[in-house]
């Protein structure tokens, strides 16, 4: 896996990771924001032919 790949990869894992922290708190702006991030995020890599794996709960805060 290329280092463009792996990044990609963690930013979004990272991202899940904080909307559902928000989510969780009730965190209006921040759910928004980390939204907006996981948006530009996955169109980013569907963009590059990035496959994401799918969301699951072991991913990071």
């Amino acid at each position: 896996m290329d280092t463009f790949t792996e990044e990609l990869r963690q930013r979004i894992a990272a991202a899940r990771g904080q909307l559902r922290a928000a989510q969780q708190t009730g965190d209006l702006d921040a759910e928004r924001i980390y939204s907006g991030e996981l948006d530009s995020l996955l169109r980013l890599a569907l963009e590059n032919d990035v496959i994401v794996p799918p969301e699951t709960t072991a991913d990071p805060v």
